[in-house]
């Protein structure tokens, strides 16, 4: 069971490290990391409030897939644009958050070809044959991950 001091300070450590990471992609550095994360944001639905936040993605015909249990994506608002800085640009990009198991798991195949690290942080793994491990890709949506698939304007 994880304390609420331990949950304190991975957070305190996560808020640092997406800081860290969001100056970077700002910043002329950003081809160090602009590869493989962009920074999508979206606005508060309650709030108002805009959030930065630096995301792993992979590149599939002409989209960008996000992998993600986090939950900014419950802000996008259907038939509305999100803001991302992708590769130093700031562009617009339609959006649709995916769930369904069949269709995760074909563009999961592709997230993962292209980011192996997201596998392990998402307990979402490929099979010998290449193909989405469809129990662990049943449990991670049962906990709440989802794709998020953009398509830039």
């Amino acid at each position: 069971m994880t304390s609420s001091k331990t949950r304190t300070t991975q957070s305190r450590i996560q808020r640092t490290g997406d800081a860290v990471v969001r100056f970077i992609l700002r910043s002329p550095l950003h081809p160090l990391l602009s590869k493989k994360l962009l920074i999508i944001t979206v606005s508060g639905r309650k709030t108002g409030r805009e959030y930065a936040n630096p995301v792993g993605y992979a590149e599939h015909e002409g989209h960008l897939l996000i992998g993600t249990a986090a939950t900014w994506r419950h802000n996008l608002i259907p038939n509305t644009p999100v803001r991302i800085l992708l590769r130093g640009s700031h562009i617009q990009a339609t959006h649709e958050v995916i769930t369904d198991e069949t269709r995760a798991a074909t563009l999961y195949r592709e997230i993962l070809a292209q980011n192996p690290a997201h596998g392990r942080f998402a307990k979402i793994h490929l099979d010998p044959d290449g193909t989405v491990n469809l129990p662990s890709l049943r449990t991670a949506l049962s906990r709440g991950t989802a794709i998020v698939r953009l398509h830039p304007l």
